[in-house]
């Protein structure tokens, strides 16, 4: 990921670091939380600080900021909350730069002030992309995992409720074929499970932007799928998503958004490949085992063959979203 400070020279960084006031911190202080406004930014003058996002059980660490290096820029010039945690791993001290300090130095730096624009433009047109799921080249086995914390209150009380087997937990078995089925042979590009309450939404190339309510159980009935889901190669579905991703492209809307959103989804139209028939049989084959997870009371899933990303709620630990891969690492650790 590309740094707000990546390629400045040592008389700018200078420039920034004199803007500072040093604070020290205990081992294991927390300097800022996730969802915390981002108001500063830190160059590291002694100690470690490591960087990390919390996941159901696990602390996943993002990287660790050491002597000379720095760390939050981005966020504070942004105007955006923290997206991770820092905490010290040791006695550390900082030079705490403020959003006011920082921008009165770019007011009075032209120079600094355009080297900084043109690398905010690359790092938020990555942003974009990895924000969305999506890169350049596609997520194909990269190990992603995205949590988004639910409520606290539900956390605390699901497992204390008896499951209940939904008429999705009855037909699973027969259901996975037909999934199998919809996204493979069929025009279904997303499929939604409703594991509570029996609702299958499909979006399909027929009608791409809206979503369709089906009951699981007619599902299994070949006529009905057959009325609503005209059978069409996967080769063939791919290729009709690449032409209407052209057609954005072509649109006159689209050549007038700013550059880092021209550029990133420029890009990704170009290099767009669906997600691989096996990895989506893999990811159905599972559909069973990650539902009797015994911790973890799964509500509903998404897959698609858009792009490498399984979307997952669950009653106790809100929304998580990962890649295949990172589905595999998921149902390992918690199984």
């Amino acid at each position: 990921m590309t740094s707000l400070f990546q390629g400045l020279r040592e008389e700018d960084l200078r420039k920034i670091m004199s803007r500072g006031r040093e604070i020290s911190y205990n081992a294991g202080e927390q300097i800022f939380s996730e969802g915390d406004e981002a108001d500063f930014f830190y160059f590291v003058v002694s100690g470690r600080v490591s960087i990390f996002i919390d996941k159901f059980h696990t602390r996943d660490e993002i990287r660790l900021a050491q002597p000379g290096d720095w760390f939050g820029e981005m966020a504070m010039f942004n105007g955006d909350r923290r997206n991770a945690n820092a905490a010290t791993q040791t006695p550390t001290s900082c030079l705490t730069v403020s959003r006011q300090e920082f921008m009165a130095l770019l007011g009075a730096e032209a120079d600094l002030r355009d080297k900084i624009l043109t690398i905010v433009n690359l790092r938020n047109e990555d942003l974009v992309m990895k924000e969305k799921l999506i890169d350049a080249d596609g997520l194909s086995n990269q190990d992603i995992h995205i949590g988004i914390k639910g409520d606290p209150s539900l956390r605390e009380s699901a497992m204390l409720r008896e499951r209940y087997e939904s008429i999705v937990d009855k037909l699973l078995p027969e259901l996975v074929v037909r999934f199998e089925d919809l996204l493979l042979n069929r025009t279904p590009h997303r499929i939604m499970i409703g594991f509570n309450n029996g609702e299958i939404r499909i979006s399909t190339v027929l009608d791409p932007f809206c979503e369709e309510f089906h009951p699981a159980i007619r599902l299994l009935d070949e006529s009905y799928v057959d009325r609503h889901f005209p059978k069409i190669d996967y080769p063939g579905k791919a290729e009709m998503i690449r032409r209407l991703y052209q057609t954005i492209g072509e649109e006159d809307f689209f050549k007038q958004l700013p550059s880092h959103l021209h550029h990133g989804y420029s890009r990704y139209f170009s290099n767009w490949e669906p997600v691989s028939p096996e990895q989506i049989r893999e990811v159905l084959s599972k559909l069973p085992l990650l539902r009797s997870i015994p911790n973890f009371y799964v509500r509903n899933v998404t897959v698609g063959v858009l792009k490498d990303a399984i979307h997952m709620q669950f009653n106790c630990d809100g929304t998580h979203i990962v890649s295949a891969t990172g589905y595999e690492r998921f149902l390992t650790e918690n199984l």
